[in-house]
């Protein structure tokens, strides 16, 4: 059994404990080890420590924003899938971010089914890529 690793990016400390709540909670097949990032910069280092499956970010945030996180996380891992979170009501922040590679949306405030089911889509992608001959993680 893999372990998973979710990496929460999130200027609201409430909202990453939210959200390591939910994950930890989960029933999903592999463990799922969840990092948290008050900002856009140390969400950035830990993609690069750490390579993780699967990022959920918040779009608003000091020192770097979750659109500009999300830019640079696709120029070192393309294929990295990230959910954006937002409290915004702004659809073209929202269309920008998906645009610029974002594979989901997650509106604040969120209900944890929502996020459940996002998380398992986006990481069961992750493991049937791994699963084909040959194919990079």
């Amino acid at each position: 059994m893999a372990t998973r690793r979710v990496l929460v990016v999130d200027d609201e400390a409430d909202v990453r404990s939210a959200l390591t709540e939910i994950l930890r909670a989960m029933r999903y097949p592999d463990a799922l080890e969840v990092e948290e990032a008050p900002d856009g910069q140390q969400g950035l280092d830990a993609v690069v420590r750490r390579r993780p499956d699967l990022i959920l970010a918040d779009l608003q945030m000091p020192r770097m924003s979750g659109l500009t996180l999300l830019r640079q996380v696709h120029q070192i891992e393309p294929r990295l899938p990230v959910i954006v979170i937002t409290a915004t009501q702004d659809t073209k922040v929202t269309a920008e971010a998906l645009g610029s590679g974002a594979v989901a949306y997650l509106p604040k405030p969120f209900d944890p089914r929502h996020v459940e089911m996002l998380v398992s889509t986006f990481l069961d992608a992750v493991r049937r890529r791994e699963a084909r001959p040959g194919s990079p993680r």
